[in-house]
């Protein structure tokens, strides 16, 4: 018999001791639960039922989304890679670049066109260029540039898909060479090949790949000997995948094949140029006629071209002439057996024609942009009404006077705060009288070389002589990186005439700084982005998207360009090789600003030293304010910088829209030294770059927290002057100066610690320092290979 339940038995409760396990947490988001409590089948508008909601997707919907993404990905990477050398692309360009003296370019590349009969048809040449067709149906361009030009060679890299290195045996680089390859390596180098004309084992090959891998990392080298050997070279280069910078897919360009001046008369322009005719300045004009194959991205016509060494050039008309329309075939001698030469001829039927006057609002260049919106432009009003510095501030410190300034003058709405800092800004001649040169009280190594007569020739003491130019910048360099900013107070010259420009600052990170005080005269010919990330956007984006009117990728075009500017060059200048290379602009690329370049050092650099840029496809000289990478809104300036270091650079260049890489190098009489590599880092005029000085003093007297300083100032009325700024010590500790003792510059002070005898006593002044309106397109020519003749 079963037990009898008692209906009045009491149930089971838990005790304070009975586990209780946490809650699931959902996080910030409703659980699918507690949304189906809430909703319970509902539907809260008719638009949930038409659009649902992408978080709201069952897993096989969201499957079959993710299947469509990578399915799309994979048809245009697919597209992309039959467009690469296809007849709706542009022909996969070839460079061979050259990395010794003793390698001839121009045997190999009539060895390689000899022994392709077999495998590929030449379509033509044009220039330094060589059209090849082979039988998987990928078109090669093989292209010569002017391997003795340094600038030529890299100018073509940026443009180039495949960069096909030559040697003539595997024997090591020499330091030519290794320098163009750290230099196409920090520029961005496109997929990299290597081909030696010459038999050589695998132990050989793996040896010299070992000593090249962190210039040039291959995995294979290709002998050029038979037509078998070259066969698989250029078939791999057409099936293998082509990696190129992104830097140098953002903009549209053209190698150019061939350049010609154009000087039209009357008639003339009125054939070529309808449109330009009728301008009266337009008679007797030059102009320049380029033809090559656009690469990279569709050409915006309405945009300014650049020209690296020529300048910056408008369009003025575009003939479209595909290539398969310009073949003819050309025999050599009827005695010669060889093949036949092929060649493309230039004269044909436009095809299409571009006229800028048709150009419409929303496509037209810098003119026609909303400059409100995106730039803001200083005038010489603004900048005079907040008490204009003169430009010249730097070379006016040159000369170091004895002389004392008798009376100041101060620009209309000058502040009594800024007036302690200003001297006469209308009067060149009082500013010569008081200011000194920081440099020439700071240089320790002394201005002379002092190069000693030897027995040899003049080449012996031209050598000396830069051998002890470095000897002294490097001394220099050590120096201020043991002692850095320290200057000795003159003693001919008031302190408070010399440093008036100077300013003490309470904490460098932390104080104020006005942006807009004291702007120099030549902020009135650059341009300010009130939102740079706006028009970064705007621009950069938006110059993605193909118009109407764009050319497209693959066609072989003639363009007549107009010099923007009465100054630029039209045609290369005396020693230099023909443009090899025209690049497309973005909005308001045309126009000077202060950039802010952040460089790798490998060399040791002096501040505001003729330095040699190329900052994406503009190359200029200048002379650079180094300072720190600091993150505050002040940044220090460097007067040297040291090796191995890394610094800003800020010049006055042509804005340069990111990413863009930059190389600086510098010039000597006989030779061009890369000193360092880097990026653009912003566009910003307002950056403030502080320039600081470090008076230095000496405890003569130390009791307890006082003390007695000398050798700081030599006068009472400069300790007087400068009482207010804050004093320290190279131990850390902290003060300020009570009085002056005496007439000859003893002072009294107290810090906040316990004081050592052997301490030395500093004053920090800073004042905001501008670049020099030095920047210059001409940059000599160099030449990669004396004894290299092509």
């Amino acid at each position: 018999m079963g037990r009898v339940r008692n209906s009045n038995q009491i149930p089971h409760r838990p005790g304070p001791l009975v586990q209780e396990n946490k809650k699931h947490k959902s996080g910030k988001h409703r659980t699918k639960g507690a949304i189906d409590a809430e909703t319970r089948g509902r539907i809260t508008s008719v638009a949930s039922v038409s659009k649902p909601s992408k978080t709201n997707l069952k897993r096989l919907e969201r499957r079959k989304q993710a299947s469509a993404r990578r399915n799309q990905k994979i048809h245009e990477v697919v597209q992309r890679k039959r467009s690469q050398g296809g007849m709706r692309g542009a022909p996969i360009c070839v460079s061979l670049i050259p990395l010794s003296a003793t390698c001839n370019v121009s045997i190999i590349l009539n060895h390689i066109v000899q022994q392709c009969e077999s495998f590929a048809t030449i379509l033509g040449t044009a220039g330094n260029a060589t059209h090849l067709k082979l039988n998987n149906g990928k078109n090669i361009t093989l292209l010569l540039p002017p391997t003795n030009d340094f600038w030529a060679v890299l100018d073509t890299l940026k443009l180039s898909d495949v960069a096909l290195f030559l040697m003539p045996t595997l024997e090591p680089i020499s330091e030519v060479g290794r320098t163009l390859l750290q230099c196409a390596k920090e520029q961005g180098c496109p997929t990299k090949y290597m081909g030696i004309p010459a038999e050589f084992s695998k132990a050989e090959e793996k040896q010299f790949l070992k000593s090249i891998g962190k210039l040039l990392p291959l995995e294979k080298i290709f002998p050029l000997v038979n037509p078998g050997q070259i066969s698989n070279m250029l078939r791999m280069i057409t099936v293998a995948k082509i990696n190129t910078p992104k830097q140098h897919n953002m903009r549209s360009g053209i190698l150019i094949e061939s350049c010609n001046v154009l000087h039209l008369d009357q008639l003339s322009l009125a054939n070529v140029l309808p449109h330009f005719a009728s301008e009266p300045e337009s008679v007797g004009s030059t102009f320049l006629q380029i033809s090559g194959c656009i690469r990279k991205r569709n050409l915006n016509p309405y945009n300014h071209v650049h020209i690296p060494g020529n300048g910056t050039y408008q369009i003025l008309r575009i003939d479209v002439t595909p290539i398969q329309d310009v073949k003819s075939i050309i025999r050599r001698d009827p005695g010669d057996m060889g093949p036949p030469v092929p060649t493309l001829d230039a004269i044909s039927p436009p095809r299409f024609m571009f006229n800028p006057l048709d150009c419409p609002p929303e496509n037209s260049n810098d003119t026609n942009m909303d400059i409100a919106d995106t730039i803001s432009m200083a005038t010489e009003d603004m900048i005079q009404s907040q008490g204009t510095v003169e430009s010249d501030e730097e070379e006016i410190e040159d000369e170091f006077m004895e002389k004392r300034v008798t009376g100041k003058r101060f620009p209309v709405g000058t502040s009594d705060y800024q007036a302690d800092w200003l001297i006469d800004s209308d009067s060149e001649k009082d500013e010569k009288e008081i200011i000194g040169e920081d440099e020439e009280l700071e240089s320790l190594g002394g201005s002379e070389t002092g190069s000693e007569e030897g027995d040899g020739g003049d080449d012996e003491e031209m050598d000396w002589a830069e051998e002890q130019k470095q000897l002294q910048l490097a001394k220099a360099a050590r120096t201020e990186a043991e002692f850095p900013d320290w200057v000795d107070t003159p003693q001919n010259v008031p302190a408070k005439e010399r440093f008036q420009r100077y300013r003490g600052l309470q904490s460098f990170k932390t104080s104020a700084w006005d942006v807009n005080e004291n702007l120099p005269k030549e902020y009135s010919k650059i341009c300010q982005f009130q939102n740079y990330r706006h028009t970064y956007k705007k621009v950069v984006i938006r110059d993605e998207e193909d118009g109407p009117l764009f050319v497209p990728v693959g066609q072989r075009v003639t363009v007549i360009l107009k010099p923007i500017d009465s100054g630029n060059r039209v045609g290369p200048m005396v020693g230099q090789s023909p443009p090899v290379a025209m690049i497309s602009l973005f909005p308001h690329e045309s126009k000077m600003s202060v950039i802010n370049l952040h460089l790798n050092l490998s060399a040791a650099v002096k501040n505001k030293e003729t330095l040699i840029f190329q900052v994406g496809f503009q190359r200029f000289q200048a002379k650079p304010i180094l300072s720190e990478v600091s993150p505050g809104n002040k940044h220090k300036m460097l007067r040297y910088g040291q090796e191995n270091m890394s610094c800003m650079a800020t010049v006055y260049a042509p804005i340069v829209f990111p990413v863009a890489s930059v190389l600086a190098f510098k010039s000597s009489e006989s030779s061009l030294v890369h000193i360092g590599s880097g990026s653009v880092f912003s566009i910003d005029p307002s950056r403030l770059v502080i320039k600081r000085v470090l008076l230095s003093g000496y405890p003569f007297r130390v009791h307890g927290r006082k003390s007695t300083v000398r050798f700081m100032f030599f006068n009472r009325h400069d300790i007087e002057w400068f009482k207010p700024v804050e004093i320290k010590t190279r131990y850390g500790q902290r003060g300020h100066i009570r009085e002056p003792l005496g007439t000859h510059g003893y002072m009294k002070c107290v810090f906040d610690g316990t004081l050592k005898s052997q301490d030395t006593i500093l004053m920090p002044l800073y004042k905001r320092v501008f670049p020099k309106w030095n920047y210059s397109t001409f940059v000599p020519p160099y030449a990669l290979f004396d004894r290299y003749d092509n």
